[in-house]
């Protein structure tokens, strides 16, 4: 692990993992970001965290392990338009011996306003078996160090959110 990861890794702020610019080609008819390519974004963010933070080995085919995406939740919360610089930025909130629990920001960077927040539930599953396997000692170090340096953050209000009902049995 090189020391800018280490860095990242205890960093009180939320940990950057993608930077990215709004296209014409991603906005829909109404001109601001669509649905999908905010998701996509986040992905993007995804596949640079988990090598990037140690997680997970750069070249996915020979490592053991690897976190898997089981659970994502998605806020839209303000609309981008083509030509916006955004960022997106990880928050640890908690794990357990196989699985992690993580918000992820994305925020345009003129203004820093939050534009969309995704809640991401992660598994550790043996690649080769596809079963889930309790993180390595090494894996469980990092998830540790994450929450460590993210416990002072506040947990944004997104965080652990669902959709319930839409009527109280009217």
């Amino acid at each position: 692990m090189t020391e800018a990861t280490i860095a990242g890794l205890t960093n009180t702020e939320p940990f950057v993992v993608h930077h990215a610019t709004v296209t014409k080609n991603q906005t829909n008819a109404l001109g601001h970001l669509k649905a999908s390519e905010y998701v996509r974004i986040f992905d993007d963010g995804i596949n640079v965290f988990f090598p990037r933070s140690g997680l997970a080995d750069a070249d996915l085919k020979h490592g053991e392990t690897s976190p898997f995406l089981m659970d994502m939740h998605t806020c839209y919360l303000s609309e981008l338009k083509a030509g916006e610089a955004v960022v997106v930025a990880v928050h640890h909130l908690d794990h357990d011996a196989r699985r992690a629990r993580t918000i992820m920001t994305l925020r345009a960077e003129t203004d820093g306003r939050l534009c969309a927040t995704t809640e991401l539930l992660l598994i550790n599953m043996h690649i080769a078996e596809r079963k889930p396997k309790p993180w390595s000692l090494r894996q469980i170090a990092l998830w540790d160090t994450l929450r460590t340096a993210h416990l002072a953050l506040p947990v944004l209000p997104q965080a652990g959110r669902a959709i319930g009902p839409l009527s109280q049995g009217k």
